[in-house]
């Protein structure tokens, strides 16, 4: 009889142990795609940061190359909304938003896009 309660007390510390290292894992995944998606938002910031500079200063050619450069940018801050599902719904109307600006060079909405990246990175009060 001790024998079974052994084996199965065994089994069932590790059906415990898989579970804690389940959890553990998709809450690690969730902090780390939550970090990437903040980086490239930041990246991303800093790009459209430097767009409004060039064109406060009237200076079209580095505000093209900064549009141009934003391109890239954008491509990692869409996989990292593709690597958060749960944030989808919020981060890919900023995304489409960014590549009209990045496609049609419409700086229209760079103050609200701006203000929308500061917010999701937690740096706007």
């Amino acid at each position: 009889m001790e024998a079974w309660l052994g084996c199965i007390a065994a089994i069932a510390g590790v059906i415990v142990g898989w579970g804690l290292n389940q959890t553990t894992k998709i809450i690690t995944d969730r902090c780390k795609a939550n970090r990437e998606l903040k980086a490239a938002a930041f990246i991303c910031i800093d790009r459209l940061l430097k767009i409004q500079n060039a064109a406060s200063r009237s200076d079209d050619q580095q505000k093209e190359r900064e549009i141009y450069l934003l391109g890239s940018d954008l491509s990692g801050f869409r996989d990292a909304i593709a690597m958060h599902p749960r944030m989808r719904k919020h981060h890919w109307p900023i995304y489409r938003r960014m590549t009209t600006l990045v496609l049609q060079h419409d700086l229209k909405d760079l103050d609200r896009l701006i203000g929308d990246l500061e917010t999701i990175c937690g740096v706007k009060k």
